[in-house]
């Protein structure tokens, strides 16, 4: 979009709108710019009989280009304003507001509200419900010659919200299975978005958030990490794709259990600690499996070694590492670049002497350790099997 580029209103299109409502509610969200852009296009709207250019709202508002774009996208966020491309020309089509009890009841616009102006702000603004039993008055009661049209009988049905999110749906599963949020506004603004982004009904969304919570508290970092994993095309050996296999089977307390009654050991306090340190990070039990495989083989004890675990751990969070599988590549990829160093400090120097003559000669290379640890890693997965079965 350009200032020289041209738009028309929609024709038959004039929408009444509700000031307070306006002031009230959407002001303090979508800000001056928008506000300005959508009373604007009230103002001027002359029901599509020509068109008109941009330029002519720049100059009005004073605005710049970046400003304007922001402008309508904020607006048709909210539903206020859509934008059509016909060809060259754009298509302006204008939407009432909601009304301000409507606009309440819609979760992610109130939540959005109490971010902006506070929970008592927007409690002051919400309509008193009415005590006493209501008297109503059947439709047809007032209008009889429109009683095969009407039924007092038939139950309101709730304003269908455009990007609604059931708070009160989500909120009674999460008391069903003990879960809890940790920043209730912040985090149902992002469980918004990951729905309205996927398409996602309400449970769908609590499917994901349900499945990577961290000791029952919803963790956002987990469902974007869940939701950023892509397919991993890679020839894994059979000893990597056990490991992979193992670590996708179980959650991260499952899968310490299994390794540390290989070892007569029990979890202790600081282990279950360090294991939600790795969550809090934002990787999933998938990849804090392969690190806790890592640390064991690399530090041999009953015990995880903390300082060594939060190394690896740290490294996979900067790396964005979403899944076993890539974590898998990263260990191989360690251990090809440590080859090639090693190799690299031990070329053979030029000399008539067999290096096997030298007495302390011991051949310990790059590849005989990586073997090393493979053996190692197969056999405590092997343990791990057979105490699972």
């Amino acid at each position: 979009m350009k200032p020289n580029d041209r738009f028309s209103f929609l024709k038959n299109n004039r929408v009444s709108q509700d000031p307070i409502s306006l002031v009230q509610c959407y002001l303090p969200i979508i800000g001056q710019d928008a506000l300005s852009l959508y009373l604007y296009t009230l103002a001027f709207w002359d029901d599509g009989q020509k068109e008109h250019l941009f330029a002519a709202i720049l100059n009005h508002l004073n605005f710049g280009m970046d400003r304007l774009l922001k402008a309508f996208k904020i607006l048709s966020a909210f539903n206020l304003v859509t934008l059509y491309q016909k060809g060259g020309v754009y298509e302006i089509a204008i939407h009432p507001t909601l009304s301000s009890s409507d606009f309440l009841r819609h979760t992610v616009y109130r939540t959005l509200l109490e971010k902006k102006i506070g929970d008592t702000a927007v409690s002051d603004l919400r309509q008193e419900q009415a005590g006493g039993e209501p008297l109503t008055v059947p439709l047809s009661q007032a209008f009889p010659e429109i009683e095969e049209l009407a039924s007092h009988d038939e139950m309101p049905v709730r304003t269908n919200f455009k990007n609604d999110f059931d708070l009160d749906h989500f909120r009674q599963l999460m008391a069903r299975d003990g879960l809890r949020f940790q920043d209730e506004q912040s985090d149902v603004l992002e469980l918004f978005k990951i729905a309205d982004e996927k398409k996602w009904t309400w449970f769908e969304t609590y499917q994901l958030a349900k499945g990577t919570a961290v000791s029952q508290v919803v963790s956002v970092k987990r469902m974007l990490e869940k939701l950023a994993q892509k397919p991993v095309s890679s020839d894994f050996s059979p000893q990597e794709a056990t490991i992979i296999r193992e670590a996708k089977s179980k959650t991260a307390l499952e899968f310490l259990a299994g390794i540390k009654q290989t070892r007569n050991a029990g979890i202790i306090q600081a282990e279950r600690d360090l294991l939600k340190q790795m969550a809090d990070l934002g990787l999933l039990d998938e990849v804090i499996n392969v690190v806790i495989l890592l640390t064991f083989n690399k530090v041999d004890s009953a015990n995880l070694n903390e300082k060594y675990a939060m190394k690896v751990a740290n490294d996979y969070s900067y790396n964005k590492i979403h899944s076993a599988e890539e974590a898998v590549l990263r260990i191989r990829e360690k251990n090809q670049k440590g080859q090639a160093q090693k190799s690299a400090k031990t070329a053979p120097v030029k000399t008539n002497v067999p290096k096997w003559s030298n007495p302390e000669y011991k051949n310990m290379s790059s590849a005989e350790e990586l073997e090393e640890m493979e053996r190692q890693t197969l056999e405590l997965l092997a343990k791990l099997d057979n105490g699972g079965e």
